[in-house]
């Protein structure tokens, strides 16, 4: 679970800053789209694993709500499930962590 977030995580983390990168998408239709948005990119992911649909269900309620922050509340998750891998190896209850 905690990979697969992360995963997502990667994908959307060279999106974010000065030095961000754009994503080559393409879309259903078969066209090219080129962004470094990441409620856009998260969008087009197709993804089966729940603790990702978990993560971009995260971006999704983030722009509904606010309608910016997208890709540093996926940047922080998965940083927070970065963090918290070595202490569920620890046996570290999750409510504890």
């Amino acid at each position: 679970n905690i990979a697969a977030g992360k995963a997502v995580s990667e994908i959307i983390r060279t999106t974010l800053g000065p030095r961000s990168m754009l994503k080559m998408l393409l879309d259903p239709m078969g066209g090219i789209v080129m962004t470094n948005d990441g409620n856009s990119i998260l969008r087009e992911v197709d993804v089966s694993h729940p603790a990702a649909k978990s993560m971009i269900e995260l971006s999704r309620a983030q722009d509904e709500e606010v309608g910016d922050g997208t890709t540093s509340v996926i940047v922080l998750a998965g940083e927070y499930l970065n963090l918290a891998a070595p202490l569920l190896e620890r046996q570290l209850h999750p409510t504890t962590i």
